[in-house]
């Protein structure tokens, strides 16, 4: 009886720990998630919200990749470019339902437009495109 009980504590230990790391229904709160992300530089975390692929476009070269290999990418760009701040500047709908932002983000000297959309897939809010462009 001992070990049921402490088997069904490790099971909802890990269940509210992905709850809590994973895409929501709620756009508003995926957006803040996203935007916590972005400040750390942190990778891992933003592919969380990650559709399977995801149109990726840094500095120009744009493609499809995996969740896994947009990671790898922006993990790449957050280690040349440290994240000093990112503001989120515009948000909307467009009339299919997809939730688009658009920001700046500040790293060194340097500033960079960020712009991201969220498609609804199944019942949660996924990073379908992400872009980042130098500003002039």
């Amino acid at each position: 009886m001992k070990n049921i009980g402490k088997l069904l504590l490790i099971l909802f230990f890990f269940a509210n720990v992905h709850l809590a790391h994973s895409a929501t229904t709620d756009p508003e709160e995926t957006n803040k998630l996203i935007l916590a992300a972005l400040n750390a530089g942190n990778s891992d975390e933003l592919s969380k919200y990650f559709n399977s692929m995801i149109d990726l476009g840094i500095l120009g070269t744009e493609d499809s990749y995996s969740k896994n290999q947009a990671a790898r990418i922006l993990q790449d760009f957050f280690t040349k470019y440290p994240v000093k701040s990112v503001k989120i500047m515009k948000q909307g709908t467009s009339n299919d339902g997809s939730q688009f932002s658009v920001g700046e983000m500040l790293s060194g000297n340097k500033t960079f437009r960020i712009y991201y959309l969220l498609k609804k897939v199944s019942t949660q809010y996924l990073i379908q495109q992400f872009q980042i462009e130098e500003e002039n």
